[in-house]
């Protein structure tokens, strides 16, 4: 059975007191431990879709299933849980500021209700798998923009989440750190956890040759099996 089910999913937006489609009519599956790129412009509905899968907003036509359960239908309670279980990392750094790394993983791992006495050694692997142990001490004003990405990375998967959403995690860094950060994703995935990541990287998406889905005003136009970046046949 497929882990994420998108049947006839719609969210609609009000903009300038006119309502519009951000995802319009989406249909689509993915298998665990599947790696997928959402592509497609500036407002084309990747983010809003990788919000609805992870149960930040719910579709206002439509049911989301993740694990054969109707994401839209769960109780405030069991919405929270489920985010809990995903792995995110937004465009946005949401690292608080007046904490250290380390500590920004704890706070992670305490919602998650992990034993606080396994938590710093969670904390220093997942920082060691992103290449940011030497970080843990250090607050996030003291890092570059690649480094907090790593940090956030390792944030995400703290917990060893199933499945993993990004969104242009890669945007306004150099192509050595981008690179990284890919190399780190498709190990993430080797290990067995679903990778969905909204991207505009042509040159990542076109070498790494996964599947591909292309959204434009909210549709989907293009879901391909090793896609390239531009390749729209279903």
């Amino acid at each position: 059975m497929p882990q994420i089910e998108l049947h006839h999913v719609t969210k609609y937006f009000i903009n300038e007191q006119r309502k519009f489609a951000a995802i319009d009519d989406v249909s689509f599956s993915i298998n665990q431990g599947e790696f997928v790129f959402l592509i497609g412009s500036s407002g084309a509905g990747k983010t809003t879709l990788l919000r609805l899968i992870a149960s930040h907003i719910s579709p206002d036509e439509g049911a989301i299933f993740v694990d054969n359960q109707n994401i839209g239908k769960m109780r405030l309670w069991r919405r929270l849980s489920h985010r809990r279980t995903i792995g995110q990392v937004w465009q946005d750094s949401s690292l608080v500021r007046k904490k250290t790394i380390g500590q920004n993983l704890e706070i992670v791992q305490r919602a998650l209700g992990v034993n606080h006495r396994i938590i710093p050694h969670n904390t220093q692997r997942a920082l060691s798998a992103v290449g940011m142990r030497f970080a843990e001490h250090l607050y996030p004003f003291q890092l570059s923009g690649g480094q907090i990405k790593l940090v956030e990375l390792a944030r995400a998967m703290v917990g060893s989440p199933p499945i993993l959403l990004i969104d242009e995690i890669t945007a306004n860094l150099d192509h050595d750190t981008g690179w990284d950060i890919m190399n780190i994703l498709s190990e993430i995935n080797r290990r067995g956890t679903t990778v969905i990541m909204a991207t505009h990287a042509k040159d990542f998406v076109n070498i790494m040759c996964r599947r591909v889905v292309t959204l434009v005003s909210g549709r989907v136009v293009g879901d391909v099996e090793k896609g390239k970046y531009g390749k729209i046949q279903k």
